[in-house]
């Protein structure tokens, strides 16, 4: 489906009832393939809204790339489909566009999940995490996500104490591009959080298996 927000055109599907779910991808990857399975997981409990960030899978390509009017999208696309403050799970570079969500509009969300984001500069190119990638989605196009991340604004501490949505920070701890320290960074300054630390998972690997999700699951029915 596409909707017309923010003078572009966002692709989502929606699978499932119940409490709307709104999934953010990672930069360069769309709906159709890492986040189809992490949608299968929670459409069995909640109504899940499995969006195309700007710039990815069908959703508009050409235009402004930065985190601040990716949140505006999904501002207006809450408020379009009257949809009643919904959980966000934002993954990686979705987790920074779920933080300035909650920043800029915070009376539109109940919940935030943050896996593996930074509200930092992390010098991701420097784990070689994505030069040992013989192919990834959206690899064709990685330049300007490379250009979204380095010219990025820094989330402040003090910006992170504003947010009032109960927040589950997660992270990997072996070999996830995001440092642990990153996400101590969030938790600490997040008043209203907690942190999950999970010691044998990469970037993001855990977000697509059950044991993850059962946790989330638990943090969004508290």
């Amino acid at each position: 489906m596409k909707i017309k927000v923010n003078g572009i055109e966002l692709n989502y599907d929606i699978i499932g009832t119940g409490k709307a779910v709104i999934l953010l991808n990672p930069n360069t990857v769309h709906t159709k393939l890492f986040m189809k399975p992490i949608a299968k997981l929670f459409s069995q409990d909640f109504k899940v809204y499995c969006v195309d960030r700007r710039g990815c899978g069908k959703s508009t390509r050409v235009c402004e790339m930065t985190y601040e009017e990716s949140a505006k999208d999904i501002y207006e696309m809450i408020q379009t489909l009257k949809l009643d403050k919904p959980v966000i799970v934002g993954l990686s570079g979705g987790a920074s566009v779920a933080m300035h969500l909650a920043l800029k509009y915070p009376d539109v969300v109940s919940k935030l999940i943050l896996c593996s984001g930074s509200a930092r500069k992390i010098n991701i190119k420097s784990s070689g995490f994505f030069d040992k990638l013989i192919w990834y989605p959206g690899k064709k196009n990685a330049d300007k996500f490379w250009k979204l991340i380095d010219e990025a604004r820094e989330i402040k501490a003090e910006e992170l104490n504003s947010i009032k949505a109960k927040t589950l920070v997660v992270n990997g701890e072996m070999r996830d591009i995001i440092p642990v320290s990153e996400a101590e960074y969030l938790s600490n300054n997040i008043k209203n959080s907690k942190i999950w630390i999970l010691k044998k998972e990469k970037h993001c690997s855990y977000a697509r298996k059950k044991y993850w999700y059962d946790e989330v699951k638990k943090f969004i029915n508290e």
